[in-house]
């Protein structure tokens, strides 16, 4: 059955209600002393604070370098970001090259933190989002001059619905940008696989689904060095504030959020090294 923006499997609800908290941004942003009053996009986004992509803000750079090559987002255009959680490379995008963004998630929580956010930082006139899901998105035929996508198809079982609803909402010469895990997703991944639903294709069945939808492929290229490094930072911090608890009073759900953070950056770690798994950037052209 294929879950609708009033429906989202509860599996992954859970997973990502681990990972949105408006709270802890603040709280991080205060305790490095920055002033939550006057927050930029910029306080967040190279803080990792709002970008859960893989590879946080070095991919999103990386995405940005590749753009350049092909055609960026101009001031005034309109991208549309579909999965984009609590709304980090949106706004990014927005910073970055002036073009104005809707995002998009199935997540109501997720939506709503992105929101704040936004109004957080000044963007609301620029940015907006909405609950949607991906297989049915709620917009006309070629309103985005770009569609990003960022390590969210994977958790999406019907990819032809998908990529057919990306391409449609892409205007004519439009650029899908797409960051990914191609499958197949080795035993290490177990663990998140039961938390999460996860569908990862193979990169040439990713590709043959782009192009049955009518993209044309224009670059894959890999970013598993950066992501590796990215989940190396995630577990020395996770690891850090594990120590720091020992010993103190602290509510068990919070202990337990904290060991279900530990098990998924090592799953990652052991599937990007030593299995041999790799993410990459994906760009493609209606």
């Amino acid at each position: 059955m294929v879950k609708t923006a009033a429906d989202p499997d509860p599996r992954l609800s859970s997973f990502y209600a681990d990972l949105t908290s408006l709270e802890l941004i603040l709280g991080t942003l205060a305790q490095e002393g920055v002033d939550t009053a006057r927050l930029s996009a910029r306080d967040l986004y190279s803080r990792n604070l709002d970008c859960q992509n893989l590879g946080a803000f070095p991919v999103l750079e990386v995405i940005a370098r590749v753009l350049d090559e092909y055609g960026p987002a101009k001031p005034g255009e309109r991208v549309l970001d579909v999965g984009c959680g609590i709304g980090g490379p949106g706004r990014f995008l927005v910073d970055r090259q002036g073009c104005r963004v809707v995002g998009v998630d199935l997540l109501p929580l997720r939506v709503e933190t992105a929101q704040a956010l936004a109004q957080k930082v000044g963007m609301a006139d620029r940015v907006t989002y909405r609950v949607a899901d991906a297989t049915a998105l709620p917009f006309g035929d070629g309103e985005f001059s770009q569609v990003w996508m960022l390590d969210a198809s994977i958790h999406v079982r019907e990819k032809a619905r998908l990529f057919d609803e990306l391409a449609r909402v892409l205007r004519a010469g439009g650029l899908l940008v797409l960051h990914d895990m191609p499958g197949p997703l080795p035993r290490s991944m177990a663990s998140a696989t039961r938390r999460a639903p996860y569908y990862a294709p193979t990169l040439p069945q990713l590709i043959r689904q782009l192009e049955h939808a009518g993209l044309r492929l224009l670059t894959w290229r890999d970013t598993t060095p950066l992501v590796l490094a990215d989940f190396e930072q995630k577990r020395a911090a996770v690891d850090k504030a594990g120590a720091e608890l020992e010993g103190k009073a602290v509510p068990e759900q919070v202990r337990r959020r904290l060991a279900r953070g530990r098990k998924l950056i090592h799953d990652y770690l052991d599937a990007l090294g030593r299995d041999g798994v790799a993410c990459g950037i994906l760009i493609a052209r209606r």
